[in-house]
């Protein structure tokens, strides 16, 4: 009973941490050196409808491997991404670091490039927190 009363009536029941997040998957392969967007399942991008914080967790994989950790944010209504931080964790062939755009219509792309001569699968897992 003590708990429940230092509880009600803050902020504590205001803000619900973590119900506007979501997490996908997309997925892409390469021919050659060429560059793909990453894509669901059913072959769309995520689109933003609110100011979204992202991290993806991007691996690349054939005889060169890549993966690579991206953060940033996309500004409802603008074009851009802002902070962006990226973090490479293993790149054994010198692997372009993946591109993270958002349009004026909040459609996300995730674009990796390919190495000569490989076809590169490439699979993010993101995760996204509305604000």
């Amino acid at each position: 009973m003590d708990t429940f009363s230092k509880l009600h009536g803050t902020t504590v029941d205001r803000f619900q941490i973590g119900t506007k997040s979501q997490r996908f998957t997309l997925t892409g392969t390469n021919s050659g050196a060429d560059t793909v967007s990453l894509l669901d399942r059913d072959g769309n991008t995520y689109t933003a409808d609110a100011t979204v914080f992202f991290t993806a967790y991007i691996v690349g994989t054939d005889t060169a491997n890549a993966a690579f950790l991206i953060k940033g944010c996309y500004i409802n209504g603008s074009s851009g991404v802002s902070g962006y931080v990226t973090d490479t964790f293993v790149n054994t062939n010198g692997i372009a670091i993946p591109s993270v755009s958002f349009n004026s219509s909040g459609a996300m792309t995730i674009a990796c490039t390919g190495l000569v001569g490989q076809n590169l699968t490439w699979s993010a897992a993101v995760d996204i927190v509305k604000i």
